[in-house]
């Protein structure tokens, strides 16, 4: 059983999830690895994803659980990297023993919101509570830094947070136009001080 982590980016974020799950099965049947398959009358291949990136965000921390007697993880990062397209890489595999409650872990994700130009105001400082009560237990941190705003907001399976809801209202704080964004970290936590990396848990 194997654990990867992967990452989407260029025109490959816009790819669905449907599609980006297509991919990575076909990419690891072209590699000649085998899956485990379900049983009953429409038998699938054993893999399982993480809550899926709105469509055009790229994402440097997307994961999939394999379930397959394959182990040789330094050959299955070779493998589905030279054969993967452009947009879609593997970064790590790991073999586990148990299949991981993607959806109990995550709490929320870190965002980087580059901008095509300096802001004048600083909304880290800006009570978005006070503003919208939507944003209430979502946003968790909030910073702007070399022309970027960085964000750490709820995307569990209790609490979620959208990028663009957030960008949508600091558009009618100050007018900007949004590069791109990227997630960068999916965490766990216990408290907002207490971040933990998914990393670290997986």
């Amino acid at each position: 059983m194997l654990l990867i982590k992967f990452r989407k980016v260029g025109t490959f974020a816009y790819i669905s999830y449907l599609d980006c799950r297509d991919v990575i099965i076909q990419t690891i049947k072209r590699a000649g690895i085998e899956f485990s398959y379900s049983q009953g009358f429409n038998p699938h291949e054993l893999v399982y994803f993480t809550p899926p990136t709105s469509l055009g965000i790229e994402s440097f921390c997307e994961y999939a659980y394999i379930v397959t007697d394959y182990n040789d993880i330094d050959n299955f990062v070779l493998k589905f990297n030279e054969l993967s397209p452009k947009g879609l890489k593997v970064d790590w595999v790991k073999n586990i023993d148990k299949k991981p409650n993607f959806y109990d872990l995550i709490d929320c994700a870190k965002y980087i919101i580059k901008l095509s130009k300096p802001l004048q105001v600083d909304f880290s400082k800006i009570d978005l509570v006070g503003d919208d009560l939507e944003f209430a237990d979502k946003v968790f941190n909030i910073s702007y830094i070399d022309n970027e705003i960085h964000c750490v907001l709820a995307c569990g399976q209790k609490n979620n947070l959208k990028p663009s809801k957030l960008i949508s209202h600091l558009q009618t704080i100050e007018n900007f136009e949004v590069i791109k964004i990227i997630k960068t970290n999916l965490y766990n936590f216990k408290d907002k001080n207490n971040l933990i990396d998914i990393d670290m848990l997986l």
